[in-house]
């Protein structure tokens, strides 16, 4: 039978104990699963894996924390294998949903959305030039949708200067963080809930379903508490989308379209997706309950 470890990150503070942001899912996590630590900052600031537990044969192990660029989670992949253990999501797998062109197409249920590795104002311009209308900015994996009218949204394409502006303002604040370069979706009118209490930025009717093995494992409101009531074609949507992924634990985030219609927001690697306000004893218990 197959062994699961759940590995999360220390906290940066005191390398013995979990991340403060992670300290509820751990004690979630402990309750059905050995857990382990990974060092926080030799991780991200020398960019090493080191560990508090062994590695071990015919065990999988899954990471729970912030997300890992590919380069770095490649780093823990490799780990894990040369000491003959397995990560549940490889590399590829990893990618196959963290990164945004590897997913995003022009298919059924999913925003108009194009890319570019080149961040020059031609290339931007040609990017403009693909839309009509509103369109928000990304990249690969990160928005800045909490500023949104400084380096997330843009009104029109139509003008170029303003646009220009945002998008300059995006790869200026992402910094170093920016992942493979810039991603521009169409906008569209969405089932608005309000503004969200600390940004002040729109919020609207959302969901984040989390897949294992290509069938849903809970899904969450992603804003409010209320109780989740999805119509059969809400259902079917949910259920179709997760078959194709080449991912053996992710993330689908759908949004309510104005008109009522479920649409494809974001993928993410199940790994890295925050649970809201979902509750960590029973996500974990889900996950020991559906793990083979």
């Amino acid at each position: 039978m197959m062994k699961y470890v759940i590995l999360f990150l220390t906290d940066l503070l005191d390398p013995k104990v979990p991340d403060f942001e992670y300290t509820k899912e751990y004690q979630a996590a402990k309750k059905y699963f050995p857990v382990g630590l990974i060092d926080q900052q030799q991780l991200f600031e020398k960019n090493t894996v080191a560990l508090n537990c062994q590695i071990t044969q015919n065990t999988v192990y899954i990471y729970r924390g912030w997300m890992l660029k590919p380069g770095l989670y490649a780093k823990l992949v490799n780990f894990i294998q040369n000491r003959g253990g397995k990560m549940l999501n490889d590399l590829a797998e990893y990618e196959a949903t963290h990164l945004l062109p590897n997913w995003a197409t022009a298919g059924q249920n999913q925003l108009k959305t194009r890319w570019t590795s080149d961040l020059s104002d031609a290339s931007i311009r040609q990017l403009l030039q693909q839309f009509s209308g509103s369109v928000t900015i990304k990249d690969f994996v990160k928005s800045r949708k909490y500023e949104w009218d400084e380096a997330f949204y843009i009104p029109t394409t139509s003008d170029t200067t303003h646009a220009l502006q945002v998008v300059h303002n995006f790869i200026e604040r992402q910094g170093n963080e920016l992942v493979g370069g810039l991603v521009m979706r169409e906008f569209i009118a969405l089932k608005n809930l309000g503004e969200h209490p600390k940004s002040h930025t729109p919020i609207f009717e959302e969901y984040r379903v989390f897949y294992l093995n290509n069938a849903p494992l809970t899904i969450i409101n992603y804003w409010t508490e209320e109780k989740i009531t999805l119509s059969p074609e809400d259902q079917k949507l949910i259920q179709l989308a997760g078959k194709q992924i080449s991912s053996n634990f992710c993330t689908i985030d759908f949004a309510r379209k104005a008109n009522g219609q479920l649409i494809i927001m974001e993928m993410g690697d199940g790994q890295v997706s925050g649970l809201q306000d979902y509750d960590e004893g029973t996500f974990y218990k889900l996950l020991w309950e559906n793990l083979d």
